[in-house]
């Protein structure tokens, strides 16, 4: 947790800093170097076993040789480690925390939400969601940093974090095709979104997510099953 201070305003960060970043793009790219370093000779060892998976792929690498196979293939270990390492770094949530507002930055993508407009904030397994005054969710982001030093850095800047889980958790539904209970449109993007889950499409569960709520329902899940409440648009 990087906890940063100004004379004007006392602020909390809570992700990944950027020394951490340097060192992942460092540890990554070192691991990819070393790895695409020795993958000929690997290869060349792999293919005496009597069974070995992705046998096609080993003997292809195998098949080369010469000192330039060992260089390229170093380069291309330290290009792949260092996009692992931009991936993860871009899929980090850094949350930022003052005392008039928090701000959720993931994907270069940056959202504010002031202090006097959220009602509650807690965890749903290891998502971070904030709700506002009506019930309706602002925010829901995967947070990989420690629960105890996010609850605490909330807590700190006086925000209503509950440890106790989402409030209202016992009013959600589950969703079954074509209930009755919900609006056509919200069965069609229910419908759609349950896809997404099962081929663990992310960004269009999440856009979907947000297109529901734009009807006025809120969605949580567990594993590729969906749960719903409706809240109020105005």
């Amino acid at each position: 947790m990087d906890t940063s201070k100004s004379l004007n305003q006392q602020k909390t960060v809570v992700g990944l800093s950027a020394t951490t970043g340097i060192i992942l793009y460092g540890v990554f790219g070192a691991v990819g170097l070393v790895i695409g370093y020795f993958l000929p000779r690997i290869a060349a060892w792999a293919v005496t076993l009597p069974w070995l998976p992705f046998e096609g792929l080993i003997k292809l690498i195998n098949s080369f040789n010469g000192p330039w196979l060992t260089i390229i293939m170093a380069v291309l270990g330290l290009i792949a480690g260092l996009v692992i390492a931009y991936i993860a770094i871009k899929e980090s949530l850094i949350i930022t925390i003052t005392d008039q507002e928090v701000q959720l930055k993931k994907d270069e993508n940056t959202q504010t939400i002031a202090l006097k407009d959220i009602d509650t904030v807690f965890f749903d397994g290891k998502q971070l969601v904030i709700l506002g005054i009506s019930g309706f969710e602002l925010a829901r982001e995967k947070n990989d940093e420690s629960a105890i030093q996010v609850a605490k850095a909330f807590k700190k800047h006086g925000y209503p974090f509950s440890s106790e889980g989402d409030p209202f958790k016992d009013e959600y539904i589950r969703w079954v095709l074509d209930t009755p209970d919900i609006s056509l449109a919200a069965n069609a993007l229910m419908r759609a979104r349950e896809k997404a889950l099962q081929k663990k499409e992310a960004e269009d569960i999440k856009d979907l997510r947000n297109e529901l709520a734009k009807l006025g329902y809120i969605v949580r899940d567990e594993g590729t099953r969906q749960y719903w409440r409706r809240v109020s648009l105005r």
